[in-house]
């Protein structure tokens, strides 16, 4: 592959921004990753920052679906527990509403537990 801006030479790297092949002297380091020189590098930089941020925003949304299991998990035992003490105390069986709603919320709660499971060995992956 040969340089965007001197045909003549080898490539030597890619712009992260841009995407187009660079020879030695085209190409600037911006750790992590290569730029145009003078014409990518700030674009480059403000991907790294958007990059590092969205690696950091994809952490915190793995505890938000651990907390918002514990919740669910707490509002699924109230109302499966509410529903059958009601059904007991009244002895008949037009408690099912809360009951059926407890459930719903105990599957919210195992579906987020697993979305979190999935999002921290993401993170421990990269």
């Amino acid at each position: 592959m040969k340089c965007y801006y001197h045909h003549e030479n080898d490539a030597v790297a890619i712009c992260k921004s841009c995407s187009r092949a660079l020879c030695e002297p085209c190409a600037a380091d911006v750790h992590p990753g290569t730029a145009c020189v003078n014409r990518c590098e700030e674009d480059v930089e403000e991907l790294n920052i958007v990059i590092d941020k969205s690696k950091a925003s994809y952490q915190k949304a793995g505890k938000a679906y651990r907390y918002n299991a514990i919740a669910m998990l707490i509002l699924g035992l109230i109302f499966v527990t509410s529903g059958i003490v009601l059904t007991i105390i009244t002895g008949k069986y037009g408690a099912g509403f809360p009951v059926a709603l407890g459930l719903v919320f105990l599957l919210w709660s195992y579906f987020s537990y697993r979305s979190a499971q999935q999002i921290e060995a993401t993170n421990e992956n990269t």
